[in-house]
């Protein structure tokens, strides 16, 4: 049986550059569905409804150990493209081997914010970078988890597009 341990190591790309050399973590984003509260006739009281295929906010966020170039380049508003490649180390205890597999993660959106956290002698700074995605995908072992794009009314979770009936009822496909 092989059991996923650890993240061994990781880049990341922003633009298609490796410019996030001094980014010390990605925190990936939440997938929370949207929901409105639902009332009335059948329903005993008030309970907030999924709104099926719809998300709400997701935001990544880059954490840098220090305020750097890159980072600066990125506020405002600016659109940004960010890939995450990872290597997830397991241990198969059957065989007694390492596995390795590849965890990756596809963000497109714009930038929200930018923190510059603090400085400190001797520690890092804290400071970072909030984005906004539009479009989030999350690749495990060659196989995708998720792929959300709000843009494009797709919303896949699990191998199934939670969107595809919609996007056919409104009139997109």
């Amino acid at each position: 049986m092989t059991i996923p341990e650890v993240i061994n190591d990781m880049r990341c790309y922003i633009d298609g550059n490796d410019d996030c050399i001094s980014a010390s973590s990605v925190e990936l984003a939440d997938l929370s569905s949207m929901t409105t509260d639902v009332k009335g006739i059948g329903i005993a009281g008030t309970m907030s409804a999924p709104i099926h295929g719809h998300f709400e906010s997701l935001e990544v966020k880059v954490n840098w150990q220090v305020p750097t170039k890159t980072a600066m380049r990125y506020h405002g508003g600016k659109a940004i493209k960010l890939e995450a490649y990872s290597d997830v180390q397991g241990f198969d205890s059957g065989a007694e081997e390492y596995t390795h597999d590849r965890y990756r993660v596809v963000v497109r959106g714009r930038v929200k914010s930018y923190s510059g956290g603090s400085l400190e002698a001797g520690n890092t700074s804290g400071s970072s970078t909030t984005i906004e995605a539009h479009y989030y995908k999350l690749e495990y072992g060659g196989e995708t988890l998720a792929e959300i794009d709000k843009y494009g009314y797709k919303a896949v979770i699990g191998g199934k597009d939670l969107l595809a009936q919609v996007r056919k009822n409104i009139g997109m496909d």
